[in-house]
């Protein structure tokens, strides 16, 4: 049964205290995803930006061909990536929440805007991946992923490109994001052992306390 994650103050009020506490971690889960859309909206928002405000086609290509320009792409589509990490591990969580389900919307008419200045560069269109759905192998980690929350799963060379920080693991392409992009702080809803780290517990079982005392 899919989950939604959002109730109003007086749904809140009816449900027992230990349901508030899930309540609570679940909807933490929500607001980290929504940072984590939020900042890979922006940044593909910004190459559309960029890339709009050159008015010749002749212009556009070569800035796309260049070392840089590539560079820069690259940068991009990893962060998409991410996004489509993101929409797996919301179905692995069985998170159904309108709000992200909007934010993955406009992250894919966002994208398809850019991919149409890609028309201008071969070398650009050849990076583009054909296939971004996770790889759900059974030789996949069990591990989750600190950021995006999928289970972290073999690449197609059949190495994993991840890191662990803290306890936690994470795709190091979303740690790399997640840095540069929305915090200076790698996020640790998850540890290696698929449970809460114990400094979000706490501030979590803070938080639900006093949901529960707001409405008793």
């Amino acid at each position: 049964m899919l989950l939604h994650f959002r109730c109003n103050h007086v749904e809140r009020s009816k449900i027992h205290p230990t349901n508030v506490y899930i309540l609570c971690i679940m909807e933490a889960k929500v607001d980290h995803l929504q940072r984590c859309l939020d900042g890979i909206y922006k940044v593909i928002q910004s190459a559309n930006d960029i890339l709009r405000g050159i008015s010749q086609p002749s212009v556009c290509s070569e800035v796309l061909q260049s070392p840089r320009g590539v560079a820069y792409i690259s940068g991009v589509i990893e962060v998409y990536k991410v996004a489509k990490r993101v929409e797996g591990g919301m179905k692995d969580l069985r998170i159904d929440n309108e709000k992200l389900h909007n934010c993955l919307r406009d992250i894919e008419l966002i994208w398809n805007n850019l991919q149409g200045f890609f028309s201008f560069s071969p070398s650009v269109l050849q990076m583009l991946p054909s296939d971004l759905a996770p790889d759900c192998s059974e030789n996949a980690q069990n591990e989750s992923c600190g950021v995006c929350l999928l289970i972290i799963a073999n690449e197609l060379n059949g190495t994993v490109n991840s890191v662990l920080y803290n306890g936690c693991h994470y795709h190091a392409s979303c740690a790399n994001f997640w840095l540069n992009c929305v915090d200076s702080n790698l996020p640790a809803l998850i540890e290696a052992d698929g449970r809460e780290s114990s400094s979000d517990r706490a501030d979590l079982a803070i938080t639900a306390l006093s949901c529960i005392g707001h409405h008793q």
